[in-house]
């Protein structure tokens, strides 16, 4: 791979994780979904332990969930192309958000720190997240919310 063909995939993999919060705080599950492939696996920054697997269950993930106002701050992406079909990488992720209403601006709760280390293919459509394994590492203003696991069939688990 070429020094070009190289920077140009890490140009388009290091805009996957900042379209990611650009969705995911527009409540767009249908665009996040699609940054995915299709036997993808997703780990929440809350619930590293409890991986969803495949793009619906992805997308469940987000168009379920009850409707909050939230942002996401993401920096330090760092990607690192392996070949001209793989590549990982790394960024560091803040969230700030309120449940009570989705109309800003609002009070946010608590401040979450964490990120994701990722893994990525090219696709016929494109570089897409392959696995995405998110974890928060600080907080501050509150604490973790205690989230109940999903079942196995919400994650895509054959049971």
């Amino acid at each position: 791979m070429d020094d070009l063909a190289r920077l140009l995939a890490e140009r388009e993999i290091g805009r996957l994780p900042l379209l990611f919060a650009k969705y995911a705080d527009n409540g767009d599950h249908a665009a996040i979904a699609a940054l995915f492939t299709e036997d993808c696996e997703y780990a929440r920054p809350f619930q590293p332990d409890h991986p969803f697997y495949g793009r619906d269950r992805v997308q469940a993930t987000f168009r379920d969930r009850p409707p909050i106002l939230v942002r996401h701050l993401v920096t330090n992406v760092l990607v690192e192309v392996i070949s001209e079909t793989e590549a990982r990488g790394t960024n560091y992720l803040a969230m700030l958000s309120n449940h009570a209403s989705t109309q800003p601006p609002q009070e946010a709760g608590a401040l979450y720190v964490g990120g994701f280390e990722d893994e990525y293919v090219k696709t016929a459509d494109g570089w897409k997240f392959a696995k995405r394994a998110g974890r928060v590492v600080l907080h501050q203003g509150g604490a973790m919310p205690n989230i109940p696991p999903p079942s196995d069939e919400a994650r895509g688990l054959k049971v």
